[in-house]
């Protein structure tokens, strides 16, 4: 064979291997580079998802940090009496007790001129030295000069020794502007500051966060509103890099993605390109702009209050998100096994995709739902409502809103603590869930507040009855807690639509107006909206207002109803009530107005009054005459409680031995120490003491021997069945018993007959008051010289 026949027969020997190896080559480089694209692209998703999830958990984070800071908003708007130092520093001291990045949290109330110096001393009695309402002068402070209204730092978590305690934020441009759109757009403002510092060298990043309050159950409908019912601002100060840190901590977030947060665009920054990031969570990662666009980055944005925050990710370097093309090696490396290769990659690229698939699908899941409970989140509730209302107006069938609120919940977190609570609340989401259908919505709101939607019921109505009668028995049987067992309640309030209105506003509104029913109907029950809710409510803030001005324009007035002693017949002294001489409705009686009155925190004022009057009246009186005065459970409350009085008495010339306490029981079911403590106060400048309308509360013997009583008065409902029920003389005489074992004296309320008020003579009661020794009468229709018959007679 010649040379040219050998080579081609080596040539078609080889020809099925060069080809497979020329198709070989071919699919290997053609694979590779389909492989190197396919993980670039896989890469890529995978990346954007987990800068995605990261940016979700950081604003997650950020929210429950603003969330607490707008729970101390709603300390101030729900107060009713207003919120102590003390108060304020405990409660903001729990609330981020476990969050770190916090520099200092303050109260800016709004002060008027003429409030001026009332504040500045009520600061210096606080123990804050030398406070004064100051202003920034270059780096120096200096004192405020006089102008119609001030924000200035009155609380502070600060030591009381700062220099920040009076530093009116108004004043200082910058924090003026977001202090005024705070209050205008009644939203939660921020902006990158540097704090005061009086060298001159601010700490940078920090944020600061305002909030605003406005007046308890005042209008911010309208800007006007908002200016106007403004009563003062929460500020959060915060190190952003300590507190983006913490947040990435405490959820576990991913090395794999390099996190830098830069500051919110402005007019002030000239050039984005050079822009450093406020966070990074590596130091080696690229910092500015220009070094982050180079390369694979992510861009979103940290909303914190109004102002975004910008947020770049990249792929850490040397993590499992960096693209490095090894598949694409082995692809190119195994070459004729290229077909086995290429299937393989593709049943991982395959499961690759899923994972997207599912990583995605628990990014929306986590942006809809309750991190705590593991219940949909208010988001998704309110989306829910949404889509139902649509249907709705397109012939849909009808639904129902229930909202719930947990009774004593708040005692649970107070006395066993935060941990304690959130399991609490995991509990009751397990028993909501147990009570509803599974085409039911059930959310957690925030809080203690959840809310649930139910559809698809021939009676709505009906159902949704039976629903939350489900619902209280399931919530009020004990809970199992470590340690403990709680026992707590839940208040409900239904709307159905569309029987109570189409729109989603008016729907939670009519909800909560249901829910603030069963509240005030005494907690654990539910109740359906009606219209005389609204109607209801409505004249309760018209009564609320009336009742600002009448004690505002001294429409008030304290009228005197004498009690006698029992053996001489002799008048003893009067005990002062207050009636309000309404302009339109004339007189109106206590038990219409008292109770809105301590809801409101008026009863705190209106209570100053009535014993200021008292003692002004009962200086003129002869000298034997007494005067007693109720104090109400709120005005105990109240730090100075003690001052007021001696105030009283001073500026009457009234001695101290004439003038009579007179205390419920209510008032000594809480803050038993601190109220002892003033009652012996009381006591050793010679108030009397009596214990009022004993027998209608707890009646606990514990207090006639724990608290410093002179008398006890009993209610007037014994006295009416006295003289046809046996087992109300046996309880008077007991009580009489009783009293004079513990050297007390005996006043019977409520006589209004000769033969009751011998029968209580015949007991051993010492002293006697009703419409038959005469009724309240004011001041100028009192005859201090008359007998105790003609009272009687006047009576009659």
């Amino acid at each position: 064979m010649t040379g040219r026949g050998r080579v081609a027969s080596l040539l078609g020997l080889c020809r099925p291997a060069l080809v497979a190896a020329a198709l070989g080559l071919l699919f290997s480089l053609a694979g590779a580079a389909a492989v190197a694209r396919w993980e670039d692209r896989v890469n890529k998703i995978e990346f954007e998802n987990a800068a995605e999830t990261q940016s979700i958990v950081m604003q997650n984070g950020m929210n429950e940090y603003i969330s607490r800071l707008e729970a101390l908003r709603t300390l101030f708007e729900s107060s009713n009496e207003g919120v102590t130092r003390s108060e304020f520093e405990t409660f903001s001291g729990r609330l981020f007790e476990r969050y770190p990045g916090l520099l200092r949290i303050s109260w800016l109330p709004r002060i008027s001129r003429n409030e001026r110096a009332e504040y500045e001393a009520a600061a210096i009695g606080d123990g804050v030295s030398g406070y004064r309402i100051k202003t920034l002068d270059g780096n120096d402070l200096a004192t405020a000069p006089q102008g119609e209204e001030y924000y200035p730092v009155f609380y502070s978590t600060q030591p009381k020794t700062s220099p920040v305690y009076g530093i009116d934020y108004m004043s200082m441009p910058g924090r003026s502007e977001v202090l005024a759109r705070a209050r205008d757009d009644d939203h939660i403002t921020a902006i990158r500051t540097e704090l005061y510092d009086r060298n001159g060298a601010g700490q940078l990043p920090n944020v600061l966060v305002i909030v605003p309050v406005y007046a308890k159950g005042t209008s911010r409908d309208t800007v006007a509103d908002r200016r106007r019912n403004i009563s003062g601002f929460v500020v959060g100060i915060f190190d952003l890099p300590l507190l983006m840190q913490a947040i990435r901590l405490r959820t576990g977030a991913s090395p794999a993605v390099s996190v830098n947060v830069y500051q919110p665009f402005s007019a002030r920054i000239v050039s984005l390109e050079d822009l450093l990031p406020d966070y990074a969570s590596v130091s080696a990662a690229p910092q500015s702009m220009r070094d982050v666009a180079r390369g694979r980055h992510w861009s979103g944005g940290l909303k914190i209050g109004d102002t975004d925050w910008q947020v770049r990710a990249v792929p850490t370097a040397g993590g499992p998100l960096e693209t490095t093309y090894d598949r694409a090696g082995a692809v190119l490396t195994v070459g004729m096994l290229l077909t086995l290769s290429l299937s393989t990659y593709l049943m991982l690229a395959s499961r690759n995709s899923r994972r997207l698939s599912l990583a995605n699908r628990r990014v929306l899941e986590l942006a809809q739902t309750d991190v705590l409970t593991g219940l949909p989140n208010r988001a998704f509730f309110l989306g829910r409502l949404d889509e139902l209302n649509s249907r709705l107006t397109e012939g849909g069938a009808s639904f129902s809103i229930l909202m719930l609120d947990l009774d004593r919940f708040k005692n649970v977190n107070d006395s066993l603590g935060h941990g304690a609570g959130d399991a609490l609340l995991r509990l009751v989401a397990q028993r909501l869930k147990s009570a509803i259908r599974a085409t039911d919505v059930l959310a957690r709101l925030g809080g203690d507040e959840f809310a649930i939607i139910q559809e698809g019921s021939e009676d709505q109505r009906a159902s949704s009855t039976e629903l939350a009668m489900r619902i209280a028995r399931l919530v009020a049987e004990p809970f199992p807690l470590p340690g403990h067992r709680v026992e707590i309640g839940t208040s409900i309030g239904i709307a159905i639509a569309p029987d109570h209105g189409c729109d989603q506003e008016q729907l939670l509104k009519k909800a909560d107006l249901a829910l603030y029913r069963s509240k005030s109907a005494g907690r654990n029950c539910f109740t359906i909206y009606d219209e005389a809710m609204s109607a209801e409510l409505e004249a309760r803030n018209t009564l609320e207002g009336d009742l600002r001005d009448a004690i505002a324009r001294c429409q008030l007035e304290v009228h005197y109803q004498s009690f006698m002693d029992a053996s001489t017949g002799a008048r003893r002294g009067f005990e002062a009530l207050v009636r309000w001489r309404h302009p339109v409705r004339g007189l109106i009686p206590p038990d219409q107005f008292i109770a809105l009155a301590e809801e409101t925190g008026l009863i705190v004022p209106l209570g100053e009054f009535v014993l200021r009057r008292a003692c002004a009246d009962a200086a003129a009186w002869p000298s034997d005459l007494m005067v007693a005065v109720n104090l109400s459970p709120i005005q105990f409350k109240e730090a100075d409680l003690f001052e007021v009085i001696c105030a009283a008495l001073r500026d009457s010339g009234l001695s101290p031995q004439r003038l009579e306490i007179e205390i419920t029981e209510s008032v000594l079911l809480e803050r038993g120490t601190e109220n002892h403590a003033f009652m012996e106060r009381l006591k050793s400048i010679g108030i009397e003491l009596a214990l009022d309308d004993f027998g209608t509360g707890y009646s606990s013997l514990s207090y006639l021997t724990a608290f410093p009583f002179d008398k006890i008065k009993i209610d007037k409902s014994f006295i009416r069945n006295l003289t046809h029920q046996p087992r109300s003389s046996a309880i008077i005489s007991s009580i009489v018993t009783l009293a004079r074992g513990l050297d007390m004296s005996v006043t019977a309320e409520g006589v209004e007959t000769q033969d009751e008020f011998e029968r209580l003579k015949a007991l051993g009661v010492n002293f006697a008051q009703g419409y038959l020794f005469g009724r309240p009468l004011p001041i100028d229709r009192i005859e201090l010289d008359g007998s105790a018959a003609g009272s009687q007679r006047d009576a009659a």
